[in-house]
This record gives C-alpha cells, sequence and structure tokens, in this order.
C-alpha cells in the first residue's frame, strides 16, 4: 500500500521498534518521513498506542506546540506507516556532526523553551511522553529557522489517567531515566522533566551527564551530584545515619513505605512490580532495593 501512495527516496533512521523513510507523496510531489513498525508483539502494541495519541495530538497547534505534524497512519498486514512532516536532523545527529562540542547557553535556552512549551502543551492533554532524548529533539530547517525544534516519536507516551495499568518493564532511555523509575516508585508527568534537565547538561557538557552502562551504575551516576535519595523515598538512609540514636528502628522501618508499600496499593495494583512483590512475602522476599532491574512501571 505504502508503494501506491509513496515513493521512498531512503531510509533516513532505524530504531528498536522500526524505521523511518524520507518519503514522496505522489499526489503532491511533498516530501515527508515515514514511520514504518512491524504489526507483532509488543511492536504492534506501540503502534497502535503512538497512533491513538497522535491523532489526540492533531488537533493541536503543531507549529505553536512545538510538536511534530502528524499527516495520517494506515496498514497492511505486515506494518503500520505514520507519515509525519519531514524534518531536518535531530539534535543528537546536530551534536554528532559538532564533533559534540558543547552548545553555547544563549542556543540552549532557546531549545529548551521550545521544549518545555511542547511539554506544557502535552501536560494539558495529559500526556506523558516518557521518552525525551536528543534523537526525539528535531531540528526543523537551521539554516532557515537556527535552533528551531519539534518534539518527536511518541512510541512509548501514556494518557495520565493509564499510567497504572501498564505493565511493560521498560520506560525512557536509561541516560535519561528518572530516579522514580529506576527506584520503582510512582511516577507523573515530571518524568519529562528530568529528562529534559539531562538534555540540558548534555548540551552544555558535551556529553551525556549520566553515562550509566546499567540500571544499578546510573543510581550511583545520579547519587554522586545529587545525594541519597530523601528518607521518605528510600529507606537506606534512615539506616545508613553517622548517629546511631538516628537511625531507624526495626518497629518503624516495616511501616516505611518502601517496605509497607502502602501508598501503592491502592492506585497500582495492576502494576506488574506490585503484584510481583505481593507473591514473595516475608524475609524471602527480594526488595526493590535489592533487584533495581525490575522498578515499577507504571507508564517509554
Amino acid at each position: 500500500m505504502i508503494l501506491s501512495l509513496y515513493d521512498i527516496v531512503d531510509m533516513v533512521g532505524k530504531g528498536a521498534f522500526g524505521e523511518v523513510a524520507r518519503s514522496c507523496r505522489r499526489s503532491t510531489g511533498e516530501m515527508v518521513a515515514i514511520k514504518i513498525l512491524r504489526n507483532e508483539g509488543n511492536q504492534g502494541q506501540s503502534a497502535w498506542n503512538e497512533v491513538k495519541l497522535l491523532r489526540a495530538l492533531q488537533a493541536v497547534d503543531t507549529e505553536a506546540a512545538h510538536i511534530v505534524r502528524f499527516l495520517e497512519s494506515f496498514q497492511d498486514s505486515a506494518c503500520t506507516y505514520l507519515v509525519f512532516e519531514l524534518l531536518e536532523q535531530s539534535l543528537f545527529e546536530f551534536q554528532k556532526k559538532n564533533n559534540f562540542s558543547p552548545l553555547p547557553v544563549r542556543h540552549i535556552r532557546t531549545i529548551v523553551a521550545q521544549v518545555l512549551v511542547a511539554l506544557d502543551k502535552l501536560k494539558e492533554l495529559a500526556i506523558i511522553h516518557a521518552d525525551l532524548k536528543p534523537e526525539n529533539i528535531m531540528l526543523v530547517d537551521h539554516a532557515r529557522h537556527p535552533f528551531r525544534v519539534k518534539l518527536v516519536d511518541f512510541g512509548l507516551a501514556c494518557i495520565f489517567s493509564e499510567v497504572c495499568f501498564i505493565k511493560e518493564p521498560y520506560i525512557q532511555t536509561r541516560f535519561y531515566r528518572a530516579p522514580e523509575i529506576l527506584l520503582g516508585l510512582p511516577f507523573c508527568e515530571k518524568i519529562d522533566m528530568w529528562s529534559l534537565g539531562c538534555v540540558v547538561a548534555e548540551l552544555h557538557l558535551g556529553r551525556p551527564l549520566y553515562p550509566g552502562r546499567n540500571e544499578d551504575e546510573q543510581v550511583r551516576y545520579i547519587c554522586k551530584t545529587q545525594g541519597l535519595p530523601p528518607g521518605r523515598l528510600y529507606i537506606l538512609s534512615s539506616m545508613l545515619t553517622w548517629e546511631s540514636h538516628e537511625r531507624i528502628a526495626p518497629s518503624t522501618a516495616l511501616k516505611h513505605p518502601f517496605i509497607s508499600m502502602r501508598q501503592l496499593e491502592s492506585s497500582f495494583q495492576a502494576t506488574q512490580y506490585y503484584q510481583l512483590c505481593q507473591q514473595h512475602p516475608g524475609p524471602s522476599y527480594s526488595s526493590p532495593l535489592h533487584n533495581l532491574s525490575a522498578p515499577l512501571i507504571t507508564r517509554c
């Protein structure tokens, strides 16, 4: 079907969930970007989810909101095809071409202001992007409009009201993954703001701020700059105090939210993480602290 409507010029991107082709619409000659997603397993679910959210975004003034313009979608037995306006290149590609040189602050400010506008619009629509990173911030036309950007790729995005029903074990790209995701805690749209902070630092430094090779290392990187998580989230800080009389008592520790999970019961019973924890009560229970690779995924 795609060949009857569009001519594929070349492939411009490839990821875990599919490919992106630069294409020409036969009827008008308009150049577009087509994201090709396979209709199988998690990829098929991701395609369905992305189409649903993109349709919700079609009523938005995408120019003002700095969000990629979605044109149409169609599918055949093998793939789903998402058609977008053609943008120039991602911030990652731009940095790579410039040897990852630190970007001047005035340019960073311009980029961040536009992404904030996009996130503000997504919050208005109750959407969490859940995969904000340099690869998903696209330059529109750098020669004509320097550092004008748009937010792309809603494959991991979700609606606020659906967060507690998501069971998939992956959200956000690791370098930009918020600590509440790493630690298996409830989350909201603020995870996008954490990711944006990581992007800002990366543009300024010319390298990722937290380049963890795995989730354990990611947490260690974050702790080096932010310190240990506050006691209300993370029981470790209540156990490891210099003053022995300030250390948490066993009876109090048993009531700590990290152990009791009471704050999760009402809203997050549907999550895979919560259910797994309930299957292993007592001394043999493998806690979230022991297994940081199994976060509470409630969403990318």
